[in-house]
């Protein structure tokens, strides 16, 4: 299965482990939060939103970042409500895993929290990939 990990790009170790454990499983991590000099901010939005298109697995790396538990900043949280939307608007079948609740003090808490309730998101297990 073709997977696009989304997080923070202060957070490239963990990633690394993500990344790691996916591709343990034989899964094909296809993009993943990275510094590459070679392209433009620009192409890089476009090339993870296009990523995110043909992948099978949408998972959030959503880890501790300071002192914020399950961090969720804009950038992941545009990220994604595009996979949601390509599941409701255009019947994809991205499954969306997030790896942790998050926190209450973030902006889009209650949106997740409410597709969480949905069905639209859940939460990673090892079963689950």
């Amino acid at each position: 299965m073709k997977v696009v990990i989304s997080g923070s790009t202060k957070l490239l170790d963990e990633v690394d482990y993500w990344k790691r454990k996916f591709e343990s499983k034989g899964h094909e991590v296809i993009n993943y939060p990275h510094v590459d000099d070679e392209i433009s901010v620009e192409e890089a939005y476009k090339d993870f939103y296009k990523d995110i298109e043909n992948c099978d697995i949408f998972f959030l790396m959503n880890e501790k970042k300071g002192n914020i538990e399950g961090y969720i900043g804009a950038s992941v949280f545009g990220e994604v409500t595009y996979a949601v939307m390509n599941n409701v608007i255009h019947n994809k079948h991205i499954k969306i895993l997030m790896l942790d609740m998050p926190s209450i003090a973030l902006f889009c808490h209650e949106e997740i929290v409410r597709w969480i309730d949905m069905g639209w998101i859940e939460f990673y297990s090892e079963e689950k990939i």
